[in-house]
């Protein structure tokens, strides 16, 4: 994992002064991953409490718009929880941009939910004390967002294949009995079914930088993580203004197994018919559309634009064992 870049680091100096905020409030999904999630959110409040910090839960959506939409909140807080997975933490960075508290409000995070790779590029664990340290300390970086259909992403956006399942899940998930839980296994009959009915159609990439490619598969890092260990955006960093393109061009379901055994043996970027580089935009077209996903979310359908916000968010960083 890249480690931050030291100039971005910073530690407040209110903190160990002990005069920033006692606030620490956990915004909890109650719909994130497969465990004890109540157990785990109400062990972190605990621990905060006991530190001395005032710990606010929020499971409701209605207590959640209130406690966003506080023109005071960061007045009131030195940080946001949010406990859930990578969609749970994209959704309250854009509930925080909407209430235009997003730049104010620094983030922290405690991962219950399938995906955490947020978490686990920053070195988050599901560990009370880790993070109660971390929101004691105020270890603070700045990095990168992105920007897909008018939709905020921490992690990384794409079209074509695994956007559809995506948009195949969300369609799904908030079905006519409600919001549902998602577990790993609900992910396989929508790949299933994608499998058997997407069309490959292809797509049309246009970069700031000059560069302009077709292929049948797009994907944007800001963020070097990817679900199911596929380090595919191997090289992006989030705070280096811009974000990292990778274009799979043939169709196909053979290609694309083909394509995911060279991400696994990690030379996909050397093949000629995956052109890649680095942009701080993109433009995104078709001759019929094709869905887009951002952090496991639906962004749209093409046309989009794609954009990186430089430093547009402050995450607590936690201690990690080499640290002093």
């Amino acid at each position: 994992m890249p480690e931050p870049h030291d100039s971005l680091l910073t530690t407040s100096p209110e903190a160990a002064s002990s005069s920033l905020p006692a606030g620490a409030p956990i915004v909890a999904n109650p719909y994130s991953g497969n465990g004890p999630n109540r157990r785990y959110v109400d062990e972190l409040a605990d621990r905060l409490a006991d530190a001395g910090l005032e710990p606010q839960v929020v499971w409701r959506p209605e207590d959640r718009a209130a406690l966003l939409g506080d023109p005071d909140l960061h007045k009131r807080v030195r940080c946001v929880i949010c406990a859930g997975g990578d969609g749970s933490l994209g959704d309250l960075v854009n509930d925080l941009h909407r209430s235009g508290r997003l730049e104010q409000t620094p983030i922290a995070t405690l991962p219950i939910g399938n995906e955490n790779l947020f978490a686990r590029q920053f070195g988050y664990e599901r560990d009370a004390e880790q993070i109660t340290e971390a929101v004691l300390a105020m270890r603070t970086q700045r990095i990168d967002l992105g920007l897909a259909g008018g939709r905020l992403f921490t992690l990384m956006a794409s079209a074509g294949f695994d956007a559809d399942v995506v948009h195949r899940m969300a369609k799904w998930r908030a079905g006519a009995a409600g919001l549902r839980r998602v577990t790993s296994m609900d992910y396989a009959p929508k790949i299933f079914r994608t499998l058997a009915s997407y069309d490959y159609a292809p797509l049309r990439v246009e970069t700031d930088t000059g560069e302009s490619v077709e292929g049948a598969h797009l994907f944007v890092f800001n963020i070097p993580q990817y679900g199911g260990g596929l380090h595919i955006g191997r090289d992006a960093q989030p705070d280096d203004a811009m974000l990292d393109w990778i274009v799979f061009q043939k169709p196909g379901f053979l290609q694309l197994a083909d394509y995911a055994w060279t991400v696994l043996r990690a030379k996909h970027l050397g093949r000629p018919d995956v052109p890649h580089g680095r942009a701080s935009s993109l433009r995104v077209t078709s001759d019929t559309p094709i869905p887009m996903q951002a952090d496991g979310d639906p962004a749209g359908w093409t046309p989009i634009d794609v954009q990186v916000r430089p430093c547009a968010i402050r995450i607590v960083i936690p201690k990690r064992p080499n640290d002093q």
